[in-house]
């Protein structure tokens, strides 16, 4: 009998991570790196995720979070998609998905019972056989489909903030979501606000100086003019110069409820008592159209409920925002229009291109010397500040970047902190360190070992071409604290996403890109009411978005690409035959995911692999201790992929494909590749 000589099958096991990698040598690159990676996210630890959709939002519920009932039928006359079902002792729904011997409704009233006969327009199409269950189709894939079909049902409620063009800003402020959009003929500016029944617009209240007050008057009281007679409610009291103590405090009415007319000249009264007298007529607040936003959350004053929005937009003044009254901030500049907006050591600073100026410390509607404020010049446009550990300011110009120290006017100081390494507009956050986006890169600014001081360093050279192919056209970053990322978008809908990584050897920065179907014009990262993170995207199509929603581009598939780079195992000049790969997979819900071997770089003269299609199913989980709905019982904790791989080269390289829209997340975390050595090359 013959015998055949025994092949030694050897298995090598690679964790997916780290990135893209741009500037390796091909003989030394991490194998778990990535070639190329869109619409995946490299994690902090190990493993690549599938990027979450997104969806569009005005406060209403989210498309995403939406539910259905599965209901068993037999089925006696016609039930189709869109028909409204009645039971004829229970509730009603809309039907969105029709099966064999069963039905998905969703928008349900009432509660299905066993038994009863649904009914469409009075007639009696089915009976229920089995008491329905909430999101209880039986297959993942099954669940995955009718879930989408339930958020495209939700999606279609929720409306673009009305007007014109781009939204110019969004913003979560004590829970509620803001937007600016321009109005219709674009004459003007609105503020909307985001609630339960979509956007609504903030009413702007009217505006009236007064002069020699002698008073602080309490928001919500009546007011009188004497000898016009005119009344109105205030809404709040702004104090600009001098004080009430020495009856000379000058500053604006903001007002409500008029009737009557305001004039310039006679004295404000409550209950009869003079307040302060009319330095000129009541106008109604206006905001110009065209801006682009910028804001920051704080409260200079003693009371808890005086926690406001400020924010500002190159085309108006600054504002003061307390989900009510809307109130410019007059400066006294002639072009009284700052860019840029932080708050620092109880202080409001803006920019006014090159110019970094201060209000009073503690008062940011005050903005003379007396008060406290100031002006310094640095012969650079600003482009962004950062508040930082250690008291200081991070204040960045196109060309150089600046670190303002000290508390007050009295001992503010301004040094050179990197001369010729400055930022591009609205790419500054703080994620741990400072980090923004310049010419050379991303660069991170951290503090040096002596207190108070600070460094910076490019940390984006391994992805230098993908930086220097998006840097002129990245116009919004935001912050993922919950993912330890900063996504930077750009002008047509891509963009790349930074990762920071705490290691052994310190902070590691991880790349990859993604591609929405949507163009974002804007990004706030901010929190709702009970504290969790929520990141709003403006589009250029008038909608707001939530990040991290959903299954699908707001409705769109969500098309992601992850190409491993080419591994030679160890032995680069060894030929070998590759025979099986495994594949380890978590996925959220139902996954489809293609798989192709590629050999030898690519080698055009190797025949390409046939594609390899897998599904996934959910998680697994135990009974009693996992989350009701939010696993499989007959899944696995984590997948294994196996594959069957027919190739020879001295290297290997996988690519990951999916495009869904109903793909609720996976994460790709390790490769097990079985191959048997062959010879070395010749």
């Amino acid at each position: 009998m013959m015998r055949f000589p025994s092949i030694k099958t050897d298995i090598d096991y690679n964790q997916l991570r780290s990135g893209l990698d741009q500037s390796a040598k091909a003989l030394s690159i991490y194998p778990g790196a990535a070639i190329d990676a869109i619409n995946y996210e490299a994690l902090t630890l190990d493993g690549y995720a599938r990027v979450d959709g997104y969806e569009r939002f005005d406060g209403r519920s989210n498309p995403s979070d939406g539910f259905y009932h599965y209901i068993d039928i037999n089925l006696t006359g016609t039930i189709i998609v869109g028909n409204i079902v009645t039971g004829a002792i229970s509730g009603s729904a809309k039907v969105i998905y029709v099966g064999s011997g069963y039905i998905a409704v969703t928008k349900t009233t009432g509660t299905f019972q066993k038994d009863d006969t649904l009914e469409v327009l009075g007639v009696s199409q089915a009976t229920i056989t089995v008491t329905p269950t909430k999101n209880g189709a039986p297959t993942g894939i099954l669940n995955a489909t009718i879930l989408e079909l339930v958020a495209d049902e939700y999606r279609s409620d929720i409306l673009a903030v009305p007007g014109s063009g781009n939204i110019l800003g969004a913003v979560m402020y004590k829970g509620v979501a803001y937007a600016f959009r321009d109005n219709t003929g674009a004459t003007a500016c609105d503020l909307y606000k985001s609630t339960a029944s979509g956007w609504v617009k903030i009413s702007l209240y009217y505006s009236l100086d007064f002069t020699a007050g002698t008073e602080s008057i309490p928001d919500g009281t009546a007011i009188t003019q004497l000898t016009s007679g005119a009344t109105a409610t205030l809404k709040r009291q702004v104090l600009q110069t001098g004080t009430y103590a020495g009856n000379d405090a000058t500053g604006r009415l903001i007002l409500d409820n008029i009737t009557g007319t305001f004039d310039a000249t006679n004295v404000i009264q409550v209950s009869a008592v003079t307040k302060c007298t009319s330095a000129s007529a009541a106008t109604q607040i206006s905001i110009a159209p065209g801006g682009r936003y910028e804001f920051a959350l704080f409260n200079f004053y003693g009371s808890t409920d005086t926690y406001r929005l400020y924010g500002c937009d190159g085309v108006n003044p600054a504002f003061d925002f307390d989900g009510d009254a809307y109130i410019p901030i007059e400066t006294g500049m002639t072009e009284d229009s700052p860019l840029h907006i932080q708050t620092h050591k109880k202080t409001l600073f803006l920019s006014f291109k090159a110019s970094l100026q201060s209000s009073g410390v503690g008062t940011p509607h005050e903005w003379t010397v007396i008060s406290g404020a100031n002006e310094i010049g640095l012969g650079d446009d600003i482009t962004g500040m950062i508040e930082q550990s250690g008291d200081v300011l991070i204040v960045f110009t196109r060309n150089g970047t600046w670190q303002l120290s000290g508390s007050t006017v009295a001992d503010f100081q301004l040094n050179s902190l990197a001369p010729d390494t400055g930022a591009l507009p609205y790419t500054q956050n703080n994620l741990g360190a400072a980090f923004a986006l310049d010419d050379r890169g991303v660069i991170q600014i951290s503090t040096t070992q002596d207190f108070g001081n600070f460094e910076s360093n490019t940390v984006s050279r391994k992805v230098q071409p993908t930086i220097d192919s998006y840097r002129s056209k990245i116009i919004a970053t935001a912050v993922y604290k919950s993912r330890n990322q900063i996504r930077y978008y750009a002008d047509d809908g891509t963009g790349f996403i930074q990762t920071v990584s705490d290691t052994e050897n310190g902070l590691a920065h991880y790349y990859t890109t993604f591609k929405y179907p949507n163009n974002i014009t804007c990004a706030y990262s901010g929190e709702d009411s009970t504290g969790k993170e929520v990141i709003l995207l403006g589009g250029d199509n008038g909608y707001v978005y939530q990040a991290d929603k959903g299954s699908s581009f707001d409705g769109e598939p969500i098309e992601a690409i992850l190409r491993t780079t080419f591994n030679h195992f160890s032995a680069p000049e060894v030929l070998k035959s590759y025979r099986k790969a495994i594949i380890e997979v978590v996925s959220e819900g139902y996954s489809s995911i293609r798989v192709h071997p590629d050999f030898d770089y690519g080698d055009p003269d190797i025949s390409t692999h046939l594609l390899v299609d897998k599904d996934v199913q959910g998680l697994g989980g135990l009974w009693n201790i996992d989350s009701w709905e939010q696993f499989y019982y007959d899944s696995k904790v984590i997948s294994a992929i196996s594959i069957p791989v027919a190739g020879t080269g001295t290297t290997i390289s996988f690519t990951f494909y999916s495009n869904s829209t109903i793909d609720l997340g996976h994460t790709l975390q390790g490769i097990i590749t079985h191959y048997t050595r062959r010879r070395l090359t010749r």
